[in-house]
């Protein structure tokens, strides 16, 4: 039976500590509603633990023991990762990106890859591998903004006019790659008197990208950094950005949302308690490290447990038990990077099981 989506075996069953039915038909019932449309053509499914592939989507699973019954959970929203953090090189080139990219589509663990700029040439090679696995892929402008300087809220707006042609440009093809939305963040923060001047500037951008995006049926998520710390962004608040996404909905474009990430909370002085305030607005969420250095706090997306990384995996299962409060039915993305000699399997295998303990975790406290 199911309460609460908490799956609770029937005695007879056979499910056993650390392992779950070899007949995922059983136990499964009615497939998760979600914000993502995916579409994996797989026939058979992989049972590795608590991991399973089977028809539509990826699975995974937690095991409790509550007051003596043993309960099985399955991972109520899709999982993706961030390819171009897991290989930093991919945002200066991308050389070579289908045979990166492949490890993440051929890894029954994630639903959605989200890629930054890819040229046609091995996109084809990277649609041609996924023809076999149906993942969802999602475009990252923020190596654009960050890296490249294009800013989406310029005080001039000559400037702002070539930003956002800049940024149709690589929405436009994907969206004609059938990417299913755009991630983005704001230009450098500004203060004083032409604050507001670059927040409605913002403004008119994202009603731009949103309108276009609709086209192609995808969603914008707007990705809130840190104002005073590291990368000294214009929107950083959770409240700060929702006033932003609010007016751009007044606009008539309702498909532009909040990316809220683990990993710049503590830049920000945020824990995701703050999500509850306004939920609605929320469209997608990432999970990583911020890092201390000295007296210092860094945005840049450690492992899990390397030195000086100040997230684990407690943080991350406050946040999945926030998510599922607030109704939540996004994806939950991995932005991670390799440090300095750090194989990057190592990384992601090692985030892997942050989430799965932190999934142990909200289960057993429910």
């Amino acid at each position: 039976m199911t309460i609460s989506g908490i799956l609770i075996p029937k005695a007879g069953l056979g499910i056993f500590p650390r392992y779950i039915l070899p007949h995922p038909k059983k136990i499964l019932g009615k497939g998760y509603k979600h914000r993502y449309s995916l579409g994996h053509q797989a026939k058979t499914y992989k049972l590795g633990g608590f991991l399973e592939h089977y028809g539509s989507k990826t699975m995974m699973y937690a095991y409790a023991v509550k007051k003596g019954v043993p309960v099985i959970s399955r991972f109520p929203w899709d999982i993706g990762i961030i390819s171009f953090m897991l290989f930093p090189e991919l945002m200066k080139s991308s050389e070579n990106a289908a045979e990166k990219i492949r490890v993440l589509l051929e890894d029954p663990f994630f639903d959605l890859v989200e890629v930054t700029i890819i040229d046609d040439a091995e996109w084809k090679k990277i649609a041609e591998i996924n023809a076999k696995y149906g993942k969802t892929f999602a475009l990252g402008l923020q190596p654009v903004v960050l890296a490249r300087g294009v800013n989406p809220n310029p005080l001039s707006e000559e400037e702002r006019k070539k930003s956002v042609q800049t940024l149709l440009a690589e929405l436009r093809k994907a969206g004609e790659r059938g990417y299913k939305a755009v991630g983005l963040c704001t230009g450098p923060n500004v203060e004083g008197p032409d604050r507001e001047k670059a927040v409605e500037s913002l403004i008119k951008t994202l009603v731009e990208l949103g309108s276009e995006a609709a086209k192609y049926g995808m969603n914008v998520y707007l990705e809130t950094f840190d104002v005073i710390w590291d990368r000294k962004r214009l929107l950083g608040l959770y409240p700060d950005a929702v006033k932003v996404v609010e007016k751009v909905w007044e606009n008539g474009v309702k498909n532009v949302y909040i990316m809220w990430d683990l990993s710049h909370a503590p830049l920000l002085n945020e824990n995701p308690e703050v999500l509850r305030s306004y939920p609605e607005f929320l469209g997608h969420v990432h999970i990583g490290c911020a890092k201390k250095a000295g007296d210092k706090l860094l945005d840049t997306h450690p492992g899990f447990y390397r030195p000086g990384a100040l997230n684990t995996e407690k943080d991350v299962a406050k946040l999945l038990e926030v998510l599922h409060s607030i109704g939540y039915k996004g994806a939950i993305s991995f932005e991670v990077r390799p440090e300095e000699g750090q194989d990057p399997m190592e990384i992601l295998n090692s985030s892997k099981g942050v989430l799965l303990r932190a999934f142990q975790l909200f289960v057993e406290n429910l």
